[in-house]
């Protein structure tokens, strides 16, 4: 088995590749697509659903692959994530476009759900689940090297298809590290996974199904802007020079986020610590849509990124211990609930700013969803308080 340390890297890598740029590179190059592709804010949103609908596909998939086969379906979603990056370089057709994002989106569930189980079970094995927030670093980074990527290129005179060259080279070279995560098999599976202390099965089963709703919720709430806010930005001229840099803002400010929530969650609880992030997230959204200043699309950008990873982190480990340990299987119900709160995001979001004008109506619609999603989680806390295992 690999070190704690070597698995949480190769996990990092992995993530950046298959999350960071196989899934948001399509944020900070939709403008060039609209522009090159001639699509307008609902052809937008309709080819962001069919990559969402592709992670909710693959997540569901990834969740049946059997246990001696998982390092396989990963190794292929790697693959398949660089393939499907580089075809956005030479794709215009919407029907295609929206094919690519599919099978991206289904790769990026694979590497998402197979990658995080085979690390969950090897830092299990090592007693080292504090380095799970190092993985989630990887979406982050992947998201700031994106943003640096399509800013040097766009500096350089290169067309959105180039951008969309140089990632798929980028991919091609985080896949030699990710490739290098090994499967600790029924050594790491037989590994304990930590859950609560004597919980009720009743009341696990009810918190899981609670933490569940929440997830999806998440989905939808932050798709919106995470999919539009470099067009948000682009649709003010004055603010055009300065949207990879929101965009990296969302990054940098999302690959540190793990470690600060897992601080907070020990000092105080994961729930506690998700029903923070949840309100931040949502005030962040709001300041993104409604502010009438370049400072509150920084400060709506820098609690997106700082929320939205660190809230799947905690909602993975939290489920986990709920589930009993079973790595794959909950990793697979959750990411498929946050996948069709993804797939309904951007169709909403597109029709909606598309109608209206602005992205207005569906941020603020996000933000109510975030807040509803918090107070879901309150009531899950307050029943494990209630049985004595919170």
């Amino acid at each position: 088995m690999i070190s704690a340390h070597r698995a949480a890297l190769a996990g990092l890598a992995a993530l950046a590749l298959g999350m960071g740029i196989g899934r948001f590179a399509y944020t900070p190059l939709l403008p060039a697509l609209i522009e090159e592709a001639g699509l307008g804010l609902r052809a937008a949103g309709y080819i962001a659903s069919a990559n969402f609908a592709g992670y909710l596909i693959g997540a569901l998939a990834a969740s049946r692959v059997p246990a001696h086969r998982r390092r396989t379906a990963y190794a292929a979603a790697i693959g398949l994530s660089v393939l499907t990056t580089f075809s956005l370089a030479v794709l215009v057709s919407p029907w295609l476009l929206a094919l690519a994002r599919a099978l991206s989106g289904v790769a990026s569930a694979f590497v998402m759900v197979q990658g995080s189980a085979i690390v969950l079970d090897i830092l299990g094995a090592h007693r080292r689940p504090g380095l799970f927030a190092a993985l989630y670093a990887g979406v982050g980074a992947g998201i700031a090297l994106t943003a640096a990527i399509v800013e040097i290129m766009a500096r350089a005179g290169a067309s959105g298809a180039g951008a969309w060259a140089a990632l798929g080279l980028v991919s091609a070279l985080l896949a030699w590290p990710a490739l290098g995560l090994r499967d600790p098999g029924r050594a790491g599976a037989a590994s304990p996974a930590a859950p609560a202390t004597g919980p009720p099965a009743r009341a696990r089963a009810r918190a899981l199904r609670w933490l569940l709703l929440a997830y999806g919720g998440l989905g939808f709430g932050y798709v919106i802007t995470a999919t539009f806010i470099v067009v948000m930005v682009r649709s003010r001229p004055e603010w055009k020079p300065y949207e990879m840099l929101v965009w990296c803002i969302v990054g940098l400010a999302a690959a540190p986020s793990n470690w600060f929530w897992q601080r907070l969650s020990e000092r105080a609880s994961p729930w506690i610590a998700m029903i923070a992030a949840y309100l931040l997230e949502a005030l962040g959204v709001a300041a993104a849509a409604l502010g009438e200043h370049l400072l509150a699309v920084f400060l709506g950008a820098l609690l997106l990124g700082g929320t939205f990873m660190a809230i799947t982190a905690l909602g993975l480990t939290t489920a986990r211990g709920l589930s009993g340990g079973a790595s794959a299987q909950v990793v697979g119900r959750m990411t498929a609930a946050f996948g069709l709160g993804q797939i309904l995001g951007p169709a909403i979001g597109g029709w909606l700013a598309d109608r209206s004008g602005s992205f207005v109506a569906p941020s603020l619609l996000a933000v109510a969803v975030l807040v509803a999603c918090a107070g879901l989680l309150a009531l899950a806390a307050r029943q494990l308080a209630a049985s004595g295992t919170a």
